[in-house]
């Protein structure tokens, strides 16, 4: 060694030294701690701990065991950073900063780390100068925190010194949010996964505090029953799971399940999550089966739901298996109705049946054991074969139905079944139509012929007969036998298909109305269906003042032979007749309407009928040519009629049925003639010697005499003396004017008369000596109140309203209105008395 230079360095005398190795001629110069370089002239920024560190002398590399992890030997790399020790940082909790560096505490400059914090607060105290500065943290707890206060950006400045450098400082910087702490918010739900498992899971809304010391806790309970909670589990963590399969559940069962969570601040809400049903399984098994309805190909099998059905039942499987066939499986359409009808069965077949009760949901099908006791049932035999050599006879008087016994009864016959169908024939080219009737007949097993007395069957039809046969078994088949039949004869139609005639509806026209010597009648057409129609007759009855037809029968009581024509009976009251015979060609509408009275004549005739055979059913007559004469009616008498129509039965003999009785219609009266002048001046006089008496004694002698003066008024004016009056209605007011009117006339032309019977020219119908005043004939007799057809005073003037009786002839009409004049002097003596 020796020595080279030496230097002043810091006013201090650095000596150098140069040690020459000979070897290889090589020199090499060594620096005294802490420098380097050429003549050793620059200082080492190496750490100052561990004392094992060296700065190389030629390029001031430092080198050393670091102090701690992540230590550096050169000062020059030092870094900071800082952070907190709190995950989540809380108001009113303390809150703990660290600040790192990556060199020895001996190499931080006064030991001083310097911290800044938000509110511009520096603090150098509270450090914690322990093990952990060995490992280049520092740390500053601060106590009792606010967000306002303490939530901001927090600085850590470390500083150094460095040779050459001087002091050298750097910082980190972080951001601390102060929370204010809540418990978390959660939501969730729960489904089914089986017949025993519900499954849970849930949200975590909101959680201000450590997810991964948030827990939840599962719990759950029956529905039905007021048990406490179950914990399914708790303490289940939120970083690790959500969701939570609660299990060994009963099935088909409403479970109530509820769920909290908590961390370090405190727990949620309770969230009671829906209540739920858990899957169906394995229902128990059906009991009590039985049958009901066993038949030879089919049979009712019933039995009772399970107790245990662990769901509701979606259906029924049924097995059935025999000797004769192998296992059948059936189901019912839905599990409500513990029952199936099988059908296709083998007769006199033995089977074994099982029933099980299946459940089904969207995890499956579960089909519980079969029903736990044995069940068989038998099907029942056949029943017997159809008759046999089925016939039919047809007669005049009958249809005769023979058959012989089935070639296999199965059994013992209880009885044979006669059935019938009805065809009735057309109008036209003999077919017969359809169906219109049918029926059946029981004969005893011992029989084998049943009679049809013809007469008791629908006339002008066809019958087509079936038979069967009957055991205990059942009823068999019926005989394949299309050619039996019977045919019946024409006969006339049954009286409830024939109606009575009626009084045509009033109208306009003068055919329509009821007259003196003519009814305006409405007939309607008869079905053929009975045969068909040869002749129409409408017979009149004139009807006396006692004579009632209740009781009577028109073919009982008025056979034709006892029924005259119109000439004999003259129309006299008691002596029926026919006024009008037509063909039923003539009656081409269903309704008609005919005029009795008319004086027509008419004629129809029998027609003979082709391959007829004679026979008796009802009434009937000798087939013959008829003429009518419809003579005029007799006035003022009530008639009544019927319609009676003929069918040919044979060649020779028609048969006859009639309708019943028309209501009885009368004819209007007689013409009135002329009457005495001075028996209406005597009675029109009495009622203006009434008048003078005063409003108040009209009104009286009104209402206690109730035969009113204007039954004696008569007409009046000559030339109308030949009209034609019916319900004439007459007004007498106070001062004897009154009104009058014929059929002939309007209500707008009726005349007004005064007392002298003198007509008042333009004179308002409705308006005479200011009393309100109508006067109605038969236009307008059904608009005539009823206090006026019962003959009541007029309720506004005074006046009467009474209907003028019809009057055969001008002697009774004399004699009538003296009667009436009479009275009405001695009821107003008896008035003024």
């Amino acid at each position: 060694m020796k020595f080279v230079n030496m230097k002043l360095l810091n006013g201090a005398v650095i000596f150098a030294f140069t040690t020459f190795l000979m070897k290889g001629c090589v020199t090499q110069t060594v620096c005294p701690d802490g420098l380097y370089g050429i003549g050793c002239s620059e200082a080492c920024t190496c750490v100052s701990a561990p004392s094992d560190t060296v700065c190389d002398s030629e390029d001031g590399t430092c080198s050393c065991q670091p102090a701690f992890d992540g230590a550096v030997c050169d000062k020059r790399d030092f870094t900071v950073s800082v952070s907190s020790l709190n995950k989540n940082v809380y108001e009113g909790h303390t809150l703990t900063l660290v600040c790192r560096t990556n060199i020895p505490v001996q190499d931080v400059s006064n030991y001083r780390v310097q911290f800044t914090l938000p509110s511009l607060v520096t603090t150098y105290g509270n450090l914690h100068v322990d093990d952990s500065m060995d490992v280049g943290e520092y740390r500053v707890s601060l106590t009792g925190i606010s967000m306002e206060q303490y939530s901001g950006t927090y600085r850590c400045t470390v500083g150094t010194t460095i040779p050459g450098e001087g002091l050298v400082s750097r910082y980190n910087e972080t951001v601390i949010n102060v929370i204010v702490p809540v418990p978390p918010s959660v939501i969730g739900s729960v489904k089914s996964t089986s017949s025993s498992t519900l499954f849970a899971e849930w949200i975590i809304l909101s959680n201000s505090g450590d997810s991964a010391s948030t827990t939840c806790t599962v719990q759950y309970k029956l529905s039905s029953e007021p048990q406490d909670w179950i914990i399914a589990a708790n303490d289940i963590p939120i970083d690790i799971q959500t969701r939570y399969l609660i299990g060994d559940l009963s099935a088909y069962t409403d479970y109530d399940v509820r769920l909290t969570c908590e961390n370090e601040i405190g727990s949620s809400n309770v969230v009671e999550l829906t209540a739920i049903k858990t899957g169906v399984s394995y229902p128990e098994s059906p009991f009590g089966v039985s049958t009901d309805s066993i038949a030879q190909t089919s049979a009712e099998i019933k039995w009772y739901e399970p107790f245990v059905r662990n769901g509701p039942i979606s259906f029924y499987r049924v097995t059935l298996q025999s000797s004769k066939t192998p296992l059948t499986v059936y189901s019912t359409e839905d599990g409500s109705h513990p029952y199936i009808t099988i059908d296709s069965l083998v007769p006199d077949t033995t089977y074994d049946v099982e029933i099980y009760a299946v459940n089904v949901d969207i995890t499956g099908q579960y089909a519980g054991p079969g029903s736990n006791e044995e069940f068989s049932f038998t099907t029942l035999p056949y029943p017997p074969s159809s008759p046999t050599a089925v016939s039919a006879e047809d007669d005049e008087q009958y249809c005769l139905i023979e058959w012989e016994e089935p070639l296999s009864p199965n059994g013992i016959l209880s009885h044979y079944t006669v059935y019938y169908t009805v065809r009735g024939l057309t109008e036209t080219d003999n077919v017969y139509g359809a169906i219109d009737g049918e029926g059946s007949i029981e004969v005893d097993a011992f029989t084998f012929e049943y009679r049809f007395a013809k007469d008791t069957l629908k006339s002008y039809s066809r019958y087509d007969f079936k038979l069967t046969a009957t055991t205990d078994n059942g009823e068999g088949e019926q005989c394949i036998c299309d050619s039996v039949y019977c045919t019946t004869q024409p006969g006339a139609p049954e009286e409830d298909v024939i109606t009575a005639p009626e009084k045509a509806a009033q109208s306009s026209q003068s055919a329509s109305r009821v007259t003196k010597t003519t009814i305006p009648m409405t007939l309607n057409k008869v079905s053929s269906r009975s045969g068909p129609i040869t002749c129409y007759e409408v017979v009149v009855i004139p009807l006396d003042k006692l004579q009632d037809l209740s009781g009577t029968k028109p073919n009982e009581d008025f056979p034709p032979e006892n029924i005259t024509d119109y000439a004999t009976s003259g129309a006299q009251p008691g002596h029926p007749y026919v006024a009008l015979t037509f063909s039923s060609e003539e009656m081409t509408a269903n309704t008609s309407t005919v005029v009795i009275g008319d004086g027509s004549l008419t004629e129809c005739s029998d027609s003979p009928l082709t391959n007829g055979t004679r026979r008796r059913r009802r009434e009937t007559e000798v087939a013959r040519k008829r003429n009518a004469e419809n003579g005029p009616l007799r006035s003022g008498v009530l008639y009544s009629a019927f319609v009676r129509v003929y069918a040919l039965v044979d060649d020779n003999m028609v048969e006859y049925a009639s309708s019943s009785y028309m209501e009885p219609v009368r004819t209007k009266d007689t013409d009135r003639g002329p009457v005495l002048q001075g028996t209406i001046a005597a009675t029109i006089a009495l009622v203006l010697l009434m008048g003078t008496m005063g409003a108040l004694i009209l009104v009286c002698f009104n209402v206690g005499n109730r035969t009113p003066t204007s039954d004696k008024i008569i007409t009046g004016k000559e030339e109308e003396a030949e009209a034609e009056f019916d319900a004439i209605y007459v007004n007498t007011t106070s001062n004897g004017n009154h009104n009058i009117l014929n059929e002939n006339q309007t209500p707008e032309l009726a005349t007004t008369y005064d007392v002298e019977n003198q007509p008042i020219e333009d004179t308002d119908v409705d308006h005479v000596d200011n009393t309100q005043t109508q006067v109605y004939n038969d236009n307008n007799v059904d608009d005539l109140p009823a206090y006026m057809a019962d003959e009541e005073s007029d309720q506004d003037g005074g006046g009467s309203y009474v209907n003028i009786p019809r009057i055969t002839d001008d002697e009774t009409l004399q004699t009538e209105m003296e009667e009436q004049t009479s009275d009405t002097e001695s009821g107003m003596e008896n008035q003024l008395q």
